[in-house]
């Protein structure tokens, strides 16, 4: 039994450099201070993530990614509890009855 290697993927990806993203990220990190630097570097991997499964060329990756992370802080809602955000991720809150008043 010999160990030969059946396919072999190139994971180097012209056009796509560390330093281009870096930069895209630190914009984004600059531009929106009113969200923690982690949620907007989280947001920004993941729209890489999906930039490069959607095809994009990697010549057009960091700019795809740059404008859906800027779409998606769009969308985030302002900081201020827990209510608003589950609203935002779809997640319904129960009614809680309140009790009666006595008299």
């Amino acid at each position: 039994m010999t160990n030969a290697m059946v396919g072999v993927a190139d994971l180097t990806w012209p056009g796509l450099t560390n330093q281009d993203l870096r930069e895209a990220a630190d914009r984004l990190v600059h531009d929106r201070r009113d969200v923690p630097p982690g949620s907007v570097l989280r947001t920004f991997s993941r729209s890489v993530r999906a930039a490069l499964l959607d095809g994009f060329l990697t010549s057009e990756v960091v700019a795809e990614a740059e404008r859906r992370t800027r779409e998606l802080l769009a969308q985030r809602p302002a900081s201020g509890g827990r209510a608003p955000l589950r609203a935002w991720a779809g997640v319904r809150v129960p009614e809680v009855p309140r009790p009666r008043r006595s008299r």
